[in-house]
């Protein structure tokens, strides 16, 4: 067989390049629902068009070493710029937003669930404008990742016992007053005896946890109050 018989070579992708393509685009597409992952995916496609644009001009450099086409090369670079790098920097653009958006959304769910006592997914989710599936997925990954006290999640219902322990068990004693009276106190609210002379002093407003689905909301002294989220009525 002759030199001129011979079929020009060509590469193809083998088995495991494809699997390869394709098990990366699973990754990404699977991935994607999650909030934490769609900064790091848009990243991850960016990131990936830049090292693309960075191998073709290499490979274009290599090229014109010997014909010393330099415009040619100037031309090509051009045209593989617009096609790779304007898309590759409107990835990284999303991303960043992307991520800023996730950072602010759980700075949300750590108020609502610490500061305001929202225990309910439902409530939490419908609050910060996301399906309860997201909010489940991102407040279990705050828990994963150690930026809410330890808890889980249980039948819609976000449970941290330390919290829990904290505004249900507060620290309580008596002491007897030098008339001999015996006077009830609680941490941080130490009550003073009542004689038959003098009237109840007003507690004013107060927290109060809703009995229905676990909300605090602002009560005043003898109070009834409707709770805004599951409509059981909640009293000082």
């Amino acid at each position: 067989m002759r030199a001129s018989d011979l079929k020009r070579f060509k590469q193809k992708f083998t088995g495991m390049d494809y699997s390869i393509i394709a098990l990366a685009a699973v990754r990404v597409l699977v991935t994607h629902r999650h909030n934490q992952c769609k900064g790091r995916n848009n990243r991850l496609f960016g990131w990936v068009l830049v090292i693309t644009y960075g191998i073709f001009e290499l490979l274009m450099i290599l090229a014109t070493m010997d014909d010393k086409d330099v415009d040619g090369l100037y031309s090509a670079s051009i045209v593989w710029g617009v096609i790779i790098l304007i898309p590759a920097i409107i990835m990284l653009l999303i991303a960043k937003k992307e991520e800023k958006k996730f950072n602010r959304l759980l700075q949300f769910y750590s108020n609502a669930i610490l500061q305001r006592g929202l225990v309910q997914i439902e409530h939490i989710a419908q609050e910060a404008g996301q399906t309860p599936a997201h909010a489940v997925r991102d407040i279990t990954f705050m828990f994963e990742r150690r930026m809410l006290p330890s808890g889980k999640l249980d039948n819609g219902v976000v449970i941290i016992p330390s919290l829990k322990r904290r505004s249900q068990s507060p620290l309580q004693g008596e002491f007897v007053s030098r008339s001999g009276q015996r006077v009830q106190y609680s941490l941080g609210d130490v009550r003073t005896p009542i004689t038959r002379n003098e009237a109840a002093p007003d507690p004013g407003p107060k927290s109060v946890e809703c009995p229905g689905c676990g909300a605090r909301s602002v009560v005043t002294h003898l109070e009834k109050k409707e709770c805004e989220y599951c409509g059981s009525v909640i009293v000082a």
